[in-house]
């Protein structure tokens, strides 16, 4: 008996309808097998990559035209895409500016308990992430820190947290 393939399209369309559960199922399916190419395209960062080319793939799956062909190798277009983009952007200096945050006490909940822990990394990065869409490569320009220290630092933010 031969297990059904997966329908990469209709996940895709569901997708872009903000289907989270299709988003997820395409993750743990496809997911795997993207890791293994961002290893070859990205050595030094290939979770970052896969990260990276997932959000931008969960953003713009409303841009995936199913008349132009199926949906997996858009998938790896994207990722292809990401990871150019993240070559070219290393052998550039940006000199973009981080765009200034709201104060702390505006925020609520946990977010605002990220902005009381000792190092405020963690708090920039997740604000500056969610106000202003920023990757960790564009974090790391604005909060001159390594991408691998500003993954860290959220990780354990969060954590500390209980977020």
């Amino acid at each position: 008996m031969q297990a059904a393939q997966f329908d990469h399209a209709a996940a895709l369309i569901a997708c872009a309808k903000g289907d989270q559960a299709a988003f997820h199922r395409l993750y743990d399916h496809e997911a795997p097998h993207m890791l293994a190419l961002c290893r070859q395209l990205l050595p030094g960062d290939p979770e970052g990559l896969l990260h990276d080319a997932l959000t931008l793939i969960w953003r713009n799956a409303d841009q995936y035209d199913v008349s132009m062909g199926p949906a997996r190798p858009w998938i790896y277009s994207v990722l292809r895409h990401v990871a150019n983009g993240r070559r070219m952007r290393s052998n550039t200096v940006p000199t973009l500016q981080a765009p200034t945050l709201p104060n702390a006490l505006a925020l609520r909940g946990k977010v605002a308990a990220l902005a009381q822990l000792e190092d405020p990394t963690a708090f920039q990065a997740v604000a500056h992430a969610y106000l202003h869409g920023a990757d960790y490569s564009r974090l790391a320009v604005w909060l001159k820190r390594d991408e691998a220290q500003l993954r860290e630092a959220v990780r354990s933010g969060l954590h500390e947290v209980s977020l």
